[in-house]
């Protein structure tokens, strides 16, 4: 069995370098989120798939967050992979998305013709999560995606549409810590820095990463047992896209 706070660190690590998936980030209005956590004795891996609106990628685009410590293609614990949902978004809006004119035809989703019902005033954003109810599954990975990041014959343990995120929180900039940070970089040539970003809330504070990563280290399922409501609905983070 592995140690749980050996995938704990990762998680930390990764959220350290901007790599943990975020339902609430500002670039991107969160549509959909689903969770798979792949284990056995020696190995674990998992991927995270979150899926919004980036107006800055012009589409909806869906992306695959990774944290493991046997990776596909990569000697790295983290991996990203993103894909654009919409086929023809550029069809859809009059004067481009920024207008907020929708041109009221069906959406194509990865080759598939889907009507949406929706005022031509309707913001992006709002217009896109009208296809989380009924087309959820055509937004989110489909397995063959998922499994470019992971080994073919790494068993999946766990599944969720639905866990209780808590946003992470860097603690305010100290300038001593600054200088030494810079410091350790002039001294080991090394970037970035060992020292740890402190956080006041990283991954491994909050529970279901803690229970996640102990069904990591166990392959055991049953050691995910949350006491908290899911609230990765996008409903619950009114801030994603917010800049």
């Amino acid at each position: 069995m592995m140690r749980v706070q050996d995938v704990l660190d990762v998680f930390d690590r990764a959220a350290e370098r901007g790599l943990f998936p975020q339902p609430e980030h500002p670039h991107s209005y969160l549509i959909a989120a689903r969770l798979h956590a792949f284990s056995d004795t020696e190995r674990w891996a998992l991927v995270v798939d979150t899926v919004g609106y980036n107006p800055r990628a012009g589409n909806v685009v869906d992306l695959l967050h990774a944290l493991g410590n046997c990776l596909t293609d990569t000697d790295e614990t983290w991996a990203t992979q993103c894909a654009h949902r919409i086929d023809n978004f550029a069809a859809l809006f009059e004067g481009g998305p920024v207008a907020s004119r929708y041109r009221r035809v069906p959406l194509v989703v990865r080759g598939r013709v889907v009507p949406v019902v929706a005022a031509a005033t309707t913001p992006p954003e709002d217009l896109f999560r009208l296809l989380a109810p009924r087309y959820r599954d055509l937004l989110l990975a489909e397995d063959i995606e998922v499994r470019h990041l992971v080994p073919a014959d790494l068993p999946q343990v766990l599944r969720l549409d639905d866990w209780n995120h808590t946003p992470l929180r860097v603690r305010p900039p100290d300038p001593e810590r600054e200088r030494r940070r810079h410091l350790h970089g002039v001294l080991t040539r090394h970037a970035p820095p060992q020292e740890r970003v402190p956080f006041e809330v990283c991954p491994s504070d909050i529970e279901a990463y803690q229970q996640i990563g102990a069904v990591l280290a166990s392959a055991d399922p049953a050691r995910y047992r949350p006491t908290r409501p899911g609230n990765t609905h996008w409903s619950n983070w009114p801030m994603s896209g917010a800049l």
